[in-house]
């Protein structure tokens, strides 16, 4: 009994110091992510480890008709595939149900950095994963089930998959749709 408290400490410990990392940045993010100049809300199909996997999607894609396909190098060994421009509520719908069509579960990703701080809001985590193949297969099955308006973020030893800019008042609603799910989220502030 006694070792799985301390076990149970150590581990909370270690989330805590995982997500301050996280809030020290400014941004959250840490020094290697690639500064990024957000200027649209992006349809994302995936986040890879390599520019040639990120390729290999990307020519998928494009061989089922989407166009303006991007490879974003996100730094950390994110590389992102991405089309600009899914900044209407009628635009991100229509594109969701166009990809999912193709075989393809998109997110979306937003104007402001996943963890920034925004008055009145806070951010969701579902999971800190060791891999980025792990954090973009959880992506993947939670935009599968309506999720899709999540982002990665980095710390400096994990991925996080994050849900950003949440109304504080909307996170409770949220918790319990995620739960009824099968998936778990937790809310934090963002990093100032």
């Amino acid at each position: 009994m006694c070792r799985l408290a301390v076990f149970a400490t150590c581990a909370a410990l270690t989330t805590v110091a995982a997500f301050s990392a996280v809030a020290q940045a400014g941004t959250g993010e840490p020094p290697c992510r690639t500064a990024e100049v957000r200027q649209h809300n992006e349809a994302v199909f995936g986040h890879f480890a390599s520019r040639a996997d990120a390729l290999k999607l990307k020519a998928r894609a494009r061989a089922h008709g989407f166009q303006g396909i991007k490879i974003e190098d996100d730094g950390c060994g994110d590389f992102e595939v991405e089309i600009d421009g899914a900044d209407t509520q009628a635009d991100r719908t229509s594109f969701a149900n166009e990809a999912a069509h193709a075989g393809f579960q998109v997110t979306f990703e937003q104007t402001a950095p996943p963890m920034a701080y925004q008055q009145g809001h806070v951010v969701g985590i579902f999971a800190a994963k060791r891999t980025l193949a792990e954090a973009n297969a959880l992506m993947q099955r939670l935009a599968a089930v309506g999720f899709r308006y999540i982002d990665i973020a980095r710390t400096p030893t994990r991925w996080l998959v994050v849900m950003p800019q949440v109304p504080v008042k909307q996170a409770l609603p949220i918790a319990r749709e995620v739960s009824t799910a099968g998936f778990r989220i937790a809310f934090r502030a963002g990093a100032k």
